[in-house]
């Protein structure tokens, strides 16, 4: 069933008929094409206010559906089958298989103490009560203490077995898919919503546990304990028992028919939850902006708007759930009624003993409930799978794959070139690079100028393997980059990114952060070497100063100053500087260039960068214009430069 095209749902339908610069009622997609007469959806002149059974019950079902999106600011995730998603993570869940199945023996163990307890009650009522004697009450009253001892054993064992298998198989899921994450290269990142990306990391991989260990252990479980209520069943008495059962095909007609509604409710909600992740977000990491330009109603408004989705696909599920409940307790109500109404022609008969009909009574109750968590399980497998279908879409985002026979770059000295390398995104339409040919030595500073967009900062990244050339190569001291493993090439270049990445630490954990073996001496003679030890002993705490969230307590050249020293740190023999004088006026930039100098001794620098003050640091500049290199590599002229003038 495809689900009605609605823009609102049937609870925001106004009470009076539609004027006629309204919408007509909600008409379903196969009358709508139709051409052969009035549609049963549409108002008809001389008919104005009237309601037909058609318009209702399409109502009825579109209240079932949560709102459209109009403006969705997370897409929802490619659909995927019940048994794609067992075939999916049954690898992760297969070490844990012999676990499960000691599980599920505990629980058959758990259901045949439970039907003994019942048929115990039988003996209690027939040898006990009906005859008034005392005589077989003590065994019947030390078998149930028994039976009840050996329950919570098992019981006990089972909830703790289960948590243990669960949680375990939890762990592993987050812990590779965080990996996983963590492992995608920047374009990828760039694309996604960060607050979407931490609401499938977090509260749509519990999804993932629930269906693969919660959900299936559940169905062989109530599949077990029916197996083992349905023979008690026929045991006690064989007509009842097939009385009894007439009601499952309700049961399971039933359940088929709002799995549908329920899934689309779940994705809806699934995917709002991850909307309302990013607008938080947004609007918390940017809060300076947000509240330098008065956009704090604006900002509540769209976290508002999301919310009421989130509420409304909510009130969705309350309505399904309002309607598939009261179905099924009718459907459990007839079969009781059915069952009583035969065994008292069977106790007139009988056929069976009033603790008999008892007991098949309690019996049968128990019976149901087996059969309503089937019943329930189907809709409660497509509400997982609409979280766990955000999950494997990101999971589906392929990394940068090393070769299988990738070796080591070992003693890097960084000689570099670049060989008619060109570069295409995923998806995009033209290349980031083409042809391009540079090469670099150590000790030299090599500029990269060019205007935004002309494929500077893709150099950077094809430099550390975020991101394979489709044609041409890149090779340090005479090695292919891939045919180096990804670590030891980032081990060898260390890029200095434009935008200042910063812990919420002390300064000292910051710098460290790239060699974090590294003593105290080795952090401090960073420091100095890119000219920062100043304003740090200037510091409260010095180096044990907090510098806050991406280092928000310190200046625009302050952080740049700090990001070369934990470059500088590191020690690798080819360092990448991407516009790394962006925003600061041309005092502060080459303050901050100024240590290149001593820094390229030893190692071989790029500087890209469009800023004219960067320049005047390079021993060479290579031009980029639209993706390629416009002119031959030459000696750079130095620009004059305006005092006071900003980049």
């Amino acid at each position: 069933m495809q689900p009605v095209p609605v823009s609102a749902s049937a609870s925001s339908l106004p009470s009076q008929p539609p004027q006629p610069h309204q919408p007509h009622e909600l008409i379903v997609p196969e009358e709508q094409n139709r051409t052969d007469g009035p549609q049963s959806g549409s108002v008809r002149p001389g008919v104005q206010g009237r309601r037909t059974p058609a318009s209702a019950w399409r109502r009825m079902v579109a209240s079932l559906r949560p709102q459209a999106d109009s403006a969705r600011l997370v897409d929802a995730a490619p659909g995927m089958t019940l048994r794609e998603v067992f075939t999916h993570f049954w690898p992760v869940l297969r070490p844990q298989r012999w676990w499960i199945v000691l599980g599920l023996g505990l629980l058959a163990v758990g259901s045949l103490i439970g039907i003994a307890e019942v048929l115990l009650f039988q003996r209690l009522v027939d040898d006990v009560l009906v005859p008034a004697t005392y005589e077989p009450l003590l065994w019947i009253a030390l078998t149930y203490v028994g039976l009840n001892l050996l329950g919570a054993v098992v019981s006990g064992g089972d909830d703790i077995l289960s948590t243990w298998v669960s949680q375990r198989f939890l762990v592993k899921v987050r812990t590779d898919s965080f990996r996983h994450v963590l492992r995608l290269p920047l374009h990828v990142h760039e694309r996604r919503r960060l607050g979407d990306v931490l609401s499938r990391l977090t509260s749509d991989i519990s999804s993932i546990e629930r269906f693969m260990i919660g959900q299936l252990t559940s169905a062989v479980s109530s599949v077990i304990q029916l197996v083992f209520l349905v023979g008690a069943l026929f045991w006690l008495q064989w007509e009842l028992a097939l009385a009894s059962l007439v009601v499952v095909p309700v049961f399971w007609f039933v359940a088929n028919s709002f799995a549908r509604f329920v899934k689309d409710v779940s994705r809806e909600r699934a995917r709002r939850g991850g909307s309302l992740g990013a607008v938080a977000e947004e609007a918390i990491a940017t809060s300076a902006l947000v509240q330098a330009y008065n956009r704090e109603d604006e900002a509540v408004d769209a976290f508002h708007r999301q919310n009421e989705g989130i509420a409304d696909a909510q009130m969705a599920a309350s309505r399904v759930r309002s309607v598939f409940l009261p179905v099924v307790d009718l459907a459990e109500l007839v079969g009781i009624l059915l069952v009583i109404t035969l065994g008292t022609w069977a106790l007139a008969t009988d056929r069976l003993s009033l603790g008999g009909l008892l007991a098949f009574l309690t019996l049968m109750s128990q019976c149901y409930r087996p059969i309503r968590e089937l019943g329930d399980l189907l809709p409660s497998m497509f509400a997982a799978t609409a979280s766990i279908e955000r999950v494997v879409e990101l999971l589906h985002e392929r990394p940068v794959e090393e070769r299988a026979a990738a070796v080591d770059l070992t003693d890097a000295r960084g000689r570099l070139r670049l060989d008619e390398v060109t570069v295409r995104y995923p998806g995009a339409h033209r290349d980031a690079l083409r042809r391009v040919g540079i090469s670099a030595e150590p000790g030299e500073i090599v500029a990269v100028l060019g205007a935004s967009g002309a494929g500077k900062s893709t150099l950077a990244r094809l430099l550390t393997r975020q991101v394979e050339p489709t044609g041409g190569s890149i090779w340090i001291d005479g090695h292919e980059l891939r045919d180096l493993t990804i670590r030891s090439v980032r081990d060898a270049v260390c890029v200095v990114l434009q935008e200042t990445m910063l812990l919420d630490a002390t300064v000292r954990e910051n710098i460290a952060y790239a060699r974090p073996d590294a003593s105290a001496e080795d952090v401090e003679r960073a420091a100095r070497a890119a000219d920062a030890d100043t304003f740090i002993e200037a510091l409260p705490d010095g180096y044990e100063t907090r510098i806050g969230q991406r280092g928000r307590s310190l200046s625009g050249g302050q952080r740049q100053r700090l990001s070369l020293a934990r470059a500088l740190l590191r020690g690798s023999p080819i360092l990448v500087l991407d516009e790394p004088t962006t925003g600061l006026d041309p005092t502060t930039a080459r303050r901050v260039l100024a240590p290149l100098r001593e820094a390229a001794r030893d190692r071989t620098v790029l500087l890209i960068t469009h800023d004219p003050v960067a320049v005047e640091f390079a021993d060479r500049t290579v031009h980029l214009v639209d993706g390629e290199v416009q002119t031959p590599e030459q000696p750079p002229t130095p620009p004059p430069v305006l005092a006071g003038s900003a980049s």
